[in-house]
């Protein structure tokens, strides 16, 4: 600290002496390059540290609507100097103005306004690069954006989502620092909101890159093909094209590294140009089932009617097609230990599968807003899709002294072609003015059209009774087609129009009607192959001709109360909210199968309730907490009253119940949030707290048979009651150090399920329980060195109460750590190393992977050279937990490779 100066002073309104709050302090060299800046606190004071000394320095202090202060300093070490500004107001011509310096950031009335033409960075730096220059903004090395804690919700470019996305990385990663003009930081109200008292806790923290007149057109992408040892392979392309009212993009891949490609979303936001936080994971997935061929090839097309830049007028389209595949082959195997009185069953099930599939995928997106005051929005949607596959599998079934008790041997194949079309509409309207013509209007309406054909040859050989050995040969056609036409209207000029101007207490109304028709055909013929005839002979026993029509009518009001206290340091709110509501269904189903055949009407009344409280103290911190409470019903389906038995399911058979009781859920939830506010604060914080507790009453469980040969038949029944609690949370912090980054993010869940059954004609309540923790520490050295290490642990056990039943528990952990060196100039180097464990193995394995890049052409051209699973090692191994005990699976995957790879990025914003 004794090498560097130190500045301290504050800035007045030069006639009244009144503190200036916000105003920009920069500090610039002598050839105009921006060292730092600092805005004044709310008592017009600024401390300004670390700073050169012995060299010409210039201070800039700024504020809207006054004139600039300029000065020369020279500071010395170890010594504070003091500079106290007064600003004058400027009164005078504004065109006469010679702009000298440019300042970095300002506040511009309630927006933020940054100006990357004052952070000095090399000529193909991109806005994340900028945005990491800023005090109080962090980038997460997700790609997601907070300021001073507070996550960015929208990322407009010149007011409009940016080619139709929603992901931030499309701009943040492609647009230059030369094309931009600023970026404004701001509140918005949250459109989903509309209508309603608008609460702060409701307003989204919004970025708009403004573009510069000559660069509101242009085009971006990237080309890139490789190839690599064990005939591995990859290729993508991605072009996006804009100018001030319409954009359009192509992009396509292909691999068959196991890398994700399903969508042009995915496209789009995996090719950018520049990734300051790289996604080292954004490779072949070593964790993924199986050897996948993927392809993918799709285009989108945006156009503004309207040329604005104004976020709360939008008039634009959006329309995308996708179409992609899948040619999968995977082996897998899966050993289980289930739970049975006296006498636990190891189940080791071998399955070998190939399948493919094809989608076609077309969307629509129409958006017209004039105001906060209307909001109309339109999707549509077309989809078809064409899967066919074929699979082996061989199960056996041993008891604890690893004597064979029975097989199961099967192949099957099948096919399946899908058309399905959606419609839904969405608009809103108020009038603060005239509150009785405020409403909201929903509409939805959905079609799907599947036919599919399924062979499967059986053979199950018991060791313990010969009796019970079968085999069958049997196929099964299905032809299904559905359809669902729903809406909604929310009058909320209810209050209005029943009580006229009379208050009452400031309790809001809201009265809601909704309808829905949802009708479902299914035509199941199934055939056995007889040996004797040579030909396959109707199954009558299975094969069925079913539909159902529900009728649903749900009106409900709701009833709500807003408490708000103001101060000039703080603001404090209370909402309060009750939903009565009533809801009528008519359930109809006609069948083939004389039973099915069922007329049901139901009346539920219900409720529902919460309570939200939030605090903001400027320039501190905010924090979020709302607590909620939902009673709801649920009748059995016909599919568990009669079930069709399809006794060709040796290992899992499952019987209906006519008698099942309806079943009542009573849900509480709680959740809440926190973030830090302050810009000067050394560290940025945020983090939430979420979770459910749900208790049932008649819940539908298992009363389940175990032979000893292994064959399996549940009885659906009512139980007493159920629970289960869901939680959730995360914890992240940052630090800048001058242009230094340091970044802890801890996420993870809960979950814990408690229900009664019967297994082998015995009470019992099965807990089951899974953990999962993550913890990432991130440290950047500038863009120079990016090192992170990481842990997860998951955890998973089941738990019987009673006597003769076995409880198993198994679990892994993960140890990721990796590197990224951007040195020498244009070389990146970068590896990732993940030691992974697991409770059914006798040691970790390691998955070890590096990569080496090089960029030339002016920045447009990179070769890449990348080598997969270095040590050999790695495996596919998960695990999970049932009420009926624990499953351990191991699939084929990725082994080493090494892959060379160039990619070509052409882009040019503004002229031809």
């Amino acid at each position: 600290m004794c090498q560097t100066g130190v500045l301290i002073g504050s800035v007045q309104d030069a006639k009244s002496k009144t503190p200036l709050e916000l105003a920009t302090v920069s500090i610039l060299g002598q050839d105009s390059t921006l060292i730092t800046y600092k805005l004044s606190d709310k008592d017009g004071r600024f401390l300004l540290e670390k700073l050169p000394v012995k060299k010409r320095l210039i201070v800039s202090v700024t504020y809207t609507g006054y004139l600039g202060h300029y000065a020369a300093i020279q500071l010395e070490p170890g010594k504070r100097d003091t500079l106290n500004v007064l600003l004058a107001f400027n009164n005078k011509d504004t065109n006469a103005v010679v702009v000298t310096t440019t300042v970095p950031i300002r506040m511009n009335g309630d927006t933020l306004e940054i100006n990357p033409g004052a952070f000095k960075l090399k000529q193909d730096a991109v806005v994340e690069e900028v945005l990491n220059q800023v005090s109080g903004i962090t980038i997460w090395s997700d790609g997601s954006i907070t300021v001073n804690g507070k996550k960015v919700s929208n990322l407009l470019v010149d007011g409009k989502p940016f080619l139709g996305s929603t992901d931030t990385r499309v701009a943040t990663q492609n647009l230059p620092k030369s094309a931009i003009d600023k970026i404004q930081l701001y509140q918005e109200y949250d459109r989903s909101n509309i209508s309603q008292v608008a609460q702060p806790q409701d307003s989204l923290l919004t970025m708009n890159i403004k573009l510069k007149e000559s660069s509101k057109k242009g085009f971006f992408g990237k080309a890139g093909a490789g190839y690599g040892t064990t005939d591995r392979a990859e290729a993508d392309l991605s072009l996006q094209v804009y100018n001030k009212t319409s954009s359009g993009g192509i992009g396509g891949g292909f691999n068959n590294i196991n890398k994700n490609i399903g969508n042009l979303q995915e496209m789009l936001q995996n090719n950018t140009y520049r990734n300051y936080n790289p996604n080292l994971y954004n490779v072949g997935r070593f964790g993924a089932s199986g050897i996948n061929k993927n392809y993918s090839i799709g285009g989108l097309f945006t156009h503004s009617f309207i040329e604005t830049a104004n976020s709360r007028q939008n008039n634009r389209v959006a329309i995308t097609y996708n179409k992609s595949g899948t040619d999968t082959y995977t082996t897998d195997v899966n050993l289980q230990n289930r739970t049975t009185i006296n006498n636990p069953q190891f189940i080791r099930d071998d399955g070998v599968q190939n399948n493919k599939g094809d989608r076609h995928d077309v969307t629509i997106n129409y958006v017209k807003t004039n105001s906060y005051n209307d909001n109309l929005n339109v999707n549509g949607a077309i989809n078809t899709s064409n899967d066919k596959g074929n699979s082996t599998r061989f199960t056996e079934v041993r008891d604890s002294a690893n004597r064979l008790q029975s097989t199961n041997s099967s192949v099957s194949l099948q096919q399946r072609q899908t058309h399905n079309e959606s419609l839904n509409l969405n608009f809103a309207k108020s009038d603060r003015e005239d509150p009785i013509k405020g409403f909201t209007v929903q509409f939805d309406a959905r079609q799907g059209k599947s036919v599919s054909d399924r062979d499967v040859k059986s053979v199950f050989q018991s060791f313990v009774d010969a009796n019970k050995n079968t085999s069958y040969n049997r196929h099964y056609t299905t032809d299904n087609n559905s359809k669902n036409i729903g809406g909604s209207i929310d009058y909320l000029g209810f209050k209005r129009l029943l009580l006229g101007r009379y208050n009452l207490f400031g309790i809001n109304l809201n009265f809601t009607q909704r309808l829905n028709y949802n009708s479902q055909s299914d035509d199941n013929q199934v055939t056995d192959f007889d040996s004797t005839v040579k030909r396959y002979i109707i199954n009558s026993r299975i094969s069925n001709v079913n539909k159902r029509e529900l009728f649903e009518y749900t009106p409900s009001l709701s009833l709500s109360k807003n408490f708000n206290k103001y101060s000039d340091v703080y603001y404090r709110s209370v909402n309060i909210q009750l939903r009565l509501i009533d809801e009528f269904k008519t359930d109809n189903n006609s069948s083939t199968i004389v039973q099915r055949n069922l007329d049901r009407s139901f009346q539920f009344f219900r409720y529902e309730g919460n309570i939200n409280y939030n605090y903001t103290k400027q320039r501190k911190y905010y924090y979020y907490v709302s607590a909620g409470y939902s009673k709801n019903f649920q009748y059995a389906p016909v599919d568990q009253l009669y079930t069709v038995v399809d006794d060709i399911n040796v290992y899992d058979t499952r019987v209906g119940n006519a008698f099942l009781q309806n079943r009542i859920n009573h849900t509480f939830s709680l959740n809440s949030n926190f973030n830090t506010q302050k810009p000067e604060a050394i560290y940025s914080v945020n983090g939430s707290v979420g979770g459910s507790y749900t208790r049932s009453l008649n819940p539908v469980v298992d009363s389940t048979i175990n032979d000893p040969s292994g064959r399996r038949i549940s009885y659906h029944t009512n139980a007493d009651k159920s629970s289960n609690l869901n939680l959730n949370y995360n914890f992240n912090i940052s630090r800048k150090v001058k242009k230094n980054n340091l970044q802890l993010m801890y996420d993870g869940r809960f979950n814990t399920y408690s229900s009664p059954n019967y297994i082998d004609r015995v009470y019992n309540i099965s807990e089951t329980r899974s953990l999962y923790n993550n913890l990432t520490f991130q440290f950047s050295l500038s863009s120079l060195l990016v090192l992170t290490i990481g842990e997860s642990f998951q955890y998973y056990n089941t738990r019987q109460t009673a006597a003769g039943l076995t409880s198993f528990k198994n679990s892994n952990n993960t140890t990721r750590l990796g590197a990224v060196l951007n040195y020498p100039k244009n070389f990146t180097f970068s590896s990732t190393l993940d030691r992974v464990g697991n409770s059914n193995l006798d040691k970790p394995t390691n998955l070890w992977n590096a990569f080496a890049s090089y960029r030339f052409m002016k920045q447009q051209g990179e070769l890449k050279f990348s080598a997969m699973d270095i040590l050999k090692q790695y495996r596919n191994i998960t695990n999970s937990v049932s009420s009926y005990g624990t499953t351990t699976r191991i699939t084929n995957g990725l082994q080493q490779y090494f892959l060379l790879t160039f990619s070509y990025y052409p882009r040019k914003f503004g002229k031809t």
